[in-house]
Parts: C-alpha cells; sequence; structure tokens
C-alpha cells in the first residue's frame, strides 16, 4: 500500500531521514516508532508531500507521491499531530467546511461523525469536546475522504485511559473494514496492542521492522503478570533479584520485566516462601525489544 525508497531529509548540517525504506502492506495496521528527534514526523511530512524530500520518493499504491502529488494521495486521509479545529464552530460545521474545500459530498459528513461514534455530539461546539472526543474529530475529518490509507502521527499521545482505548477501538474497528492504517507513535504498549506490523528507526535510520509476531520474537525478557495472595511481600522477595529487570504492582498482581528461562524460577521461589500463586501469564514486551535495538543502535554509532 505504501512504500519509501532511499528516503532521505537533511536541515542544515543534521540529517533528520537516512536511506529510509518502509513497506506497508495492504491491510495491515503498521506502527511506526523512534525516540524523539528520531525522523517520524519528519517522514510522515514527506509521506503527504508537505515537505520534499532530499533523495528517495514515496509511493501509494505503487504511485509516485514526488512525481504525481495529490493524484497519489487521492486515496489518502492523514491525522498530523494534534487535530486542530475552530473550537467555537460545531463538529458538523467543521466537517462542512472540510468537505466544501475538498469537494467531499455532504452526506459523507454524517456518515464519518457516526462512525467515530460523535453522531449525538455533531451539532455541539468543539470547545466543549474532551481531547479524546477532538482526536476522534481529528480522524473523522481524515475519514471524509473515504481513504484506503489512514496515516496517524501520534493519534492517542496527551489522551486520559478512557479516551486511549476509544482511539484505540476506532482504529480496531477501521482496520477490520479493510483500511491500511500507518500509525507514528511513542507509546510502545499501544502499538502492541492494536498494530500488526512495526518498525523502529533511529536518526532517521531504519533499525528493525518487521510483523509484531517476528519483532516479539527478538526479545528474550517478558513481562510475567503473576496473580498472587501477598502482593506486598512478593514484591519484597523479587526485587533485590538481579534478574528481574522491573516490577509493576496492582492490587492483586505483579508485572515483572523476566527473561523468560527465569520464570519456572521465580515460581518456586515465591511458593517456597508461603506465597499463593493462582496465574502466571507471560507476554513478550515490545518495549523491551525497542530498548534493546535502540541500545545497541548507540552503541555502535
Amino acid at each position: 500500500m505504501l512504500e519509501t525508497k532511499n528516503l532521505s531529509k537533511s536541515f542544515g548540517i543534521r540529517k533528520a531521514v537516512d536511506n529510509l525504506n518502509l513497506e506497508i502492506p495492504k491491510g495491515s495496521v503498521y506502527g511506526f516508532l523512534g525516540p524523539n528527534g528520531s525522523g517520524k514526523s519528519t517522514t510522515i511530512r514527506m509521506m503527504t508531500s508537505l515537505i520534499s524530500p532530499d533523495e528517495g520518493e514515496v509511493f501509494i499504491r505503487g504511485k509516485s507521491v514526488q512525481k504525481y502529488g495529490n493524484k497519489a494521495l487521492s486515496g489518502v486521509g492523514a491525522l498530523i499531530e494534534r487535530a486542530d479545529f475552530h473550537k467555537h464552530l460545531s463538529a458538523k460545521t467543521n466537517l462542512e467546511m472540510l468537505a466544501r474545500m475538498d469537494g467531499t459530498k455532504p452526506d459523507r459528513i454524517e456518515y464519518v461523525l457516526k462512525r467515530t461514534g460523535l453522531s449525538n455530539r455533531g451539532n455541539d461546539k468543539v470547545k466543549t469536546y474532551s481531547q479524546g472526543m477532538k482526536q476522534r474529530l481529528g480522524i473523522a475529518q481524515a475519514l471524509l475522504s473515504d481513504p484506503a490509507l489512514l496515516i496517524l502521527d501520534e493519534p492517542t499521545n496527551g489522551l486520559d485511559p478512557q479516551g486511549m482505548k476509544e482511539v484505540r477501538d476506532l482504529i480496531g474497528e477501521l482496520s477490520s473494514e479493510g483500511i491500511t492504517i500507518f500509525i507514528s507513535s511513542h507509546l510502545l504498549d499501544e502499538v502492541q496492542k492494536i498494530c500488526s506490523h512495526a518498525a523502529i528507526i533511529n536518526t532517521g535510520k531504519m533499525i528493525t521492522s518487521g510483523s509484531m509476531s517476528t519483532l516479539l520474537k527478538q526479545s528474550d525478557v517478558f513481562v510475567t503478570e503473576i496473580t498472587v495472595d501477598q502482593v506486598s511481600k512478593a514484591n519484597e522477595l523479587l526485587s533485590p533479584l538481579h534478574w528481574i529487570h522491573r516490577i509493576d504492582l496492582s492490587d492483586d498482581s505483579l508485572s515483572v520485566n523476566i527473561e523468560n528461562e527465569k520464570i519456572p524460577e521465580m515460581i518456586r521461589l515465591l511458593v517456597q516462601n508461603n506465597i499463593q500463586v493462582s496465574s502466571v501469564i507471560p507476554r513478550a514486551s515490545l518495549e523491551e525489544v525497542f530498548l534493546s535495538e535502540i541500545g545497541a543502535e548507540s552503541v555502535i554509532s
């Protein structure tokens, strides 16, 4: 659906994007990851023809964005950075203004409001919206053109847990309808929950990419959810151990970052100390993959 070939962009002496090659499969939800300043936003601006690359090209459904401009972008909807609307106007009026500018049929407005769960608030002024609703309205704007490809730059940034869930659920629904979705984010747990594929970049260079299942197999460290009857005692027992990387606590469980081969030893230790273990659920962590890959690259550079 989308491909970049040898994409490069410099600002003065700083190379923001360096010979970047991406392949986004049709129908995928593709996470685009990297630390601040890694080149994510610059890449997206080149994808959407907001800036031009120094070298390389972006292809959407095989058509070069640099050569064909709006013709190549005709099937693309984008939300770049935070959604921005006229706050004193209603959501519906904002979308009507945008639809007139783009030549979009008016009946599309009701559809995108309903699709993003805003139909009952469409006549309300945007200034009354929560941040999560504003983000969903931004996605509604991106859906006006009935896109086959949706490009979202940090769609859950700054949202509370409820707002993040709303946007996450919406992305899942849109993907199930066959829309290819490209998401730039630094929220690794969110990306792991919703993306089928991902790429990690640093200093404008590709570090690793692939399907989510393939990337997670690169991790030796698992986040293991352990439900126990004595959370505080379990934490005191495990925290000093050098092979426990991190522990996060909740009311009746611990999330432990631990190497897969050490999980049986951890369970034995808990049981030997009279801590009842009700369940153990290990899952690979995209965060550990990210940190190990970015750390390795930093050492190399």
